[in-house]
């Protein structure tokens, strides 16, 4: 009988291992949600890993009572409770606030990777921790960046949160006894830093406990700088109300042309047949087509007229047949309406003259 109670037991835990799914101190969490992929490109945030030294933030002149020191001669910029990671700005909702624990300046810290079962950091040696002790916050951080007008950007977040009543163990308590924390991230297109704008857009928000998840979002520009923001929400006062976020990433989709002209001179007496390679870095994900102006007087020979990101085109020009002049043609390449560096216009040049004359240096004239 007891033989037959292991193999239970032991076909219990298989099953849960092959559906990806495993409990966690009488919560659930999806095993796979660290794996999901974030933004896809170059990342243009400034530590966006939430790594290094952490140090006190100052606020912009006129400061805010929540920094004031323990000497009440300094002024309230220096804002102790939170140590920030370079790069980021800690926000926080202080209004209204009729009893002391309620919409308080969340303590903000690093994490380390010390704290295991659940980790609290997702790689690296930090992530960006801040949290309310049997309170509410409504808060976060924000980084400003320099965008392009137009342009399309995506940003992602892994994050996940700790609610609980008791330190008993690292792991958020079961609804109902958790404290309703909620996260979400947002962009302001316009750039500004009040996070209660009306101009962000934000991702849904969803309580994601103790195990990293997937947050992202995406907006086009409407300025030369816009925002990101991390934001949390708990709605009831528990002991632990705290929050997790790491490898952050923001991108934008783009193409640069690293071959800026075409240019080939042959002697009308011996045709020349070139071929050029135009290098296109274009953000994974997007294609890009090729085209040439049906009113040139040259029509080069491209190796493709499409292709993925990563794929270069290759281009050839044949002097055969043309006289002594001067043929041109304009190619373009082309991604989607919303991949900033699109279209591309590159100018294409035949040169044809009667003789092609080498000279090497240094030239010696001799008696």
């Amino acid at each position: 009988m007891k033989r037959v109670s292991l193999v239970i037991v032991v076909m219990l835990v298989v099953m849960s291992l092959v559906s990806g799914v495993v409990q966690v101190s009488g919560t659930w969490a999806e095993e796979t949600a660290p794996s999901q992929p974030g933004c896809l490109g170059t990342n243009l945030l400034t530590n966006p890993d939430f790594e290094g030294e952490y140090t006190t933030y100052i606020m912009p002149p006129p400061g805010h009572p929540d920094c004031q020191t323990w000497d009440p001669l300094m002024p309230n910029q220096t804002c102790e409770r939170a140590q920030m990671p370079a790069g980021w700005a800690p926000y926080w909702r202080d209004d209204p606030r009729p009893e002391t624990w309620i919409n308080i300046m969340p303590e903000y810290t690093a994490s380390t990777p010390d704290q295991v079962n659940p980790d609290r950091v997702m790689s690296g040696d930090r992530s960006l921790h801040y949290f309310s002790f049997w309170s509410t916050h409504e808060g976060g951080a924000y980084q400003q960046v320099t965008a392009v007008p137009g342009g399309l950007y995506c940003f992602s977040v892994y994050g996940h949160s700790w609610s609980a009543r008791t330190s008993t163990d690292w792991y958020s308590d079961p609804d109902p006894d958790n404290g309703e924390l909620f996260q979400k991230v947002g962009i302001d297109p316009t750039g500004g830093t009040d996070w209660t704008s009306p101009d962000i857009i934000w991702s849904d928000e969803r309580k994601q406990y103790d195990l990293f998840g997937l947050f992202a979002v995406e907006a086009a520009a409407q300025a030369d700088t816009i925002t990101v923001f991390l934001y949390s929400r708990p709605n009831i006062p528990v002991k632990h109300n705290d929050v997790y976020w790491d490898n952050a990433t923001l991108t934008v989709p783009q193409m640069q042309i690293q071959t800026s002209q075409i240019g080939v001179l042959a002697d009308d007496d011996i045709p020349r047949v070139v071929t050029q390679t135009v290098v296109i870095d274009l953000t994974a994900g997007f294609t890009w087509t090729a085209s040439l102006d049906t009113a040139g007087t040259i029509t080069p020979v491209l190796s493709m007229a499409e292709g993925d990101a990563g794929q270069n085109l290759a281009i050839i020009l044949d002097s055969t047949g043309y006289l002594s002049g001067t043929y041109t043609n304009t190619l373009t390449i082309s991604s989607a309406a919303d991949v900033v560096g699109s279209p591309a216009e590159i100018p294409v040049v035949l040169w044809v003259v009667p003789e092609v004359s080498n000279v090497y240096l240094p030239a010696i004239m001799k008696p």
